[in-house]
């Protein structure tokens, strides 16, 4: 399994491959040091049960997909679709528009999913059963400002 650990001082990730029951590591940016407790299931990439940096047990799903990446595809669409609108080209301009979702969505479809914890973000990769429900706001909500406080951010 790999964690990538999300470096709560500068953002940083820091991706780390899963080995032993503990590891100490440091970001390459700022230097800030975290010390990683992986549990048995983690090791062995059968589930993910609890969080190796903030200790935490409440996971979602999400695609292992940049968003950015899918809101740049997206806007670039936009761009080229205007241009045709521009010049009066309705149809084309919306044929641009519809290819660009459908290229999107299949990309998406494609896309294996991964396990977000929502008090640090560290983001789990593997072949382990996905147990995470999806994302809740509430419960992010709630989670993260305990983390930010409990690091200092807050």
């Amino acid at each position: 399994m790999e964690v990538t650990v999300v470096c709560y001082q500068c953002g940083s990730a820091l991706p780390v491959e899963v080995s032993g029951e503990s590891l100490q590591i440091n970001c390459g940016r700022c230097g800030e040091a975290f010390l990683l407790k992986f549990s048995k299931p983690v090791r062995g990439d059968e589930k993910v049960d609890r969080c190796p940096v903030c200790e935490g047990d409440d996971f979602y799903l999400r695609k292992d997909f940049d968003p950015k990446m899918g809101v740049t595809v997206i806007v670039i669409a936009i761009f080229i679709s205007g241009g045709f609108y521009y010049y009066g080209l309705d149809l084309i301009a919306y044929g641009v528009l519809a290819g660009a979702a459908l290229i999107d969505l299949a990309v998406y479809r494609r896309l294996k999913d991964l396990t977000v914890c929502y008090r640090c973000h560290a983001e789990f990769r593997g072949d382990y059963e996905p147990l995470a429900g999806p994302f809740d706001l509430h419960t992010a909500d709630e989670l993260e400002p305990e983390y930010e406080r409990t690091v200092g951010k807050r």
